[in-house]
């Protein structure tokens, strides 16, 4: 793209565009402006260009970048033909002209300075400060759900892929949308979907627990000290982690626990006693003592929702035939009475 007066180069007319000169540049750039309707509509085109490649960063506002300056041109040139025509003074018609001059100049600088200044809010954020689950819907209709001291931020200003940065735990029923995929960045890696339920956990050592519920989802990770990316499919009940010292993805073993946080829901398929135990004492911070290893291996299947620990610890006794104490927060497991 060319024109006539190559003294405005691309780059002044750039700053022009973004309120970066000062009053007497502006001018400049104004009165090349009024040279030919040539010239305004080059400035029109190259913004547009711009403004389409992104390199008018930050954007500036829809204004009438000149016509101010046409208004201020105007006047002087009233001023300037009706000078012989008036009975004023010289130092009057000076005064009228420096006035209005002024004024005009005042307007300029609080249109560039609006434009120099305004950017829309790129962010959305949830926090939840609070000691109990926060719901919450985001701008592309996704629903979140974020566990007590997460925090989500939304990037609202990215129109080619939907961004999420998440710091602590967080529940995704993600709004379908095949052109802008879904991106969970959760410190050391991050999950990508199109449309699925699945949860996320930063753990305390920055690993990360990935959880899927419904549809599917794709770890990735960035490898420590390489330029390469490790990339695993999860989908409908599978789990695994994001794991820093292992500086790998891990599949692991379906947690029936993951989403306690989240509706109270424990479900347990064939899993043994001692892994029962370990979700017990994760969901209910309680502490379960068993030595025995004929009881930790026995096999159980059930499911509790929303139901306290006393109840099933109580029911998981019953079934498997076993005993156990309790003294404050600290269960022991014991073997059942032998009765003759």
């Amino acid at each position: 793209m060319t024109h006539k007066n190559k003294h405005i180069d691309d780059g002044r007319l750039a700053s022009f565009l973004l309120g970066e000169l000062d009053q007497e540049e502006q001018k400049q750039i104004i009165d090349w402006l009024d040279d030919s309707e040539g010239n305004r509509r080059y400035l029109d085109q190259l913004e547009q260009v711009w403004l389409e490649t992104g390199k008018l960063d930050p954007r500036p506002i829809s204004v009438n970048k000149y016509k101010g300056w046409q208004k201020l041109s105007n006047r002087i040139k009233y001023f300037e033909q009706g000078e012989s025509r008036s009975r004023r003074n010289p130092a009057t018609k000076r005064l009228l002209i420096y006035t209005s001059i002024a004024a005009s100049a005042l307007i300029l600088i609080g249109i560039f300075s609006l434009l120099k200044v305004y950017k829309p809010e790129p962010q959305y954020i949830v926090d939840n400060n609070k000691p109990t689950v926060l719901h919450n819907t985001l701008p592309d209709g996704t629903v979140v759900s974020l566990n007590r001291n997460a925090q989500i931020t939304y990037d609202t200003a990215d129109d080619n892929q939907r961004t999420v940065k998440l710091q602590g735990e967080a529940y995704f029923k993600v709004k379908r949308d095949t052109l802008r995929p879904f991106i969970v960045n959760a410190g050391i890696g991050g999950v990508k979907v199109l449309g699925t339920s699945f949860n996320v956990k930063i753990r305390e050592n920055n690993d990360i627990a990935v959880t899927v519920n419904s549809g599917k989802v794709e770890l990735f990770y960035p490898e420590q000290n390489t330029n390469d990316t490790v990339r695993m499919i999860l989908v409908h009940n599978e789990e695994a982690l994001i794991s820093l010292k292992q500086n790998n993805i891990v599949r692991l073993a379906s947690n029936s626990s993951a989403l306690f946080w989240l509706d109270k829901r424990l479900s347990f398929r064939n899993n043994s006693l001692k892994e029962v135990f370990s979700a017990l004492e994760t969901c209910y911070k309680v502490e379960i003592i068993s030595e025995n290893d004929l009881i930790n291996n026995l096999s159980y299947s059930s499911a509790f929702i929303d139901k306290d620990f006393d109840y099933i610890i109580k029911v998981i006794a019953e079934t498997l035939n076993f005993n156990y104490s309790k003294n404050g927060n600290t269960y022991t497991i014991e073997e059942a009475d032998n009765e003759e």
